[in-house]
């Protein structure tokens, strides 16, 4: 009887996980929604025709430089031309 009742709520538990999303339980957003964007710079203009986790790393750059984080943008930076060199990237004018 134990098993049964401990099946019945294992699969209850299931039914109501897969009617509620990863967003609900774990408060996850869209990679779309997470975009770079502050007051001090407006929107986030990258390097066009680029992967996106090479442009993550040129976004990075932007919210360093946009806070006035001078060190994490010469950080970043200095990250990102490693990886322009190495791959061919195009520039990060955020990157002086």
């Amino acid at each position: 009887m134990k098993k049964t009742k401990f099946l019945l709520l294992a699969f209850l538990t299931l039914l109501t996980i897969s009617f509620t999303s990863c967003e609900e339980l774990f408060g996850l957003e869209d990679e779309d929604d997470n975009v770079v964007e502050t007051v001090a710079c407006g929107d986030y203009n990258g390097p066009s025709n680029i992967d996106n986790q090479y442009d993550y790393q040129c976004q990075a750059a932007y919210a360093y430089k946009c806070n006035g984080q001078t060190e994490a943008l010469a950080s970043q930076c200095a990250y990102y031309k490693q990886l322009q060199e190495q791959l061919n990237l195009p520039d990060c004018d955020y990157c002086d």
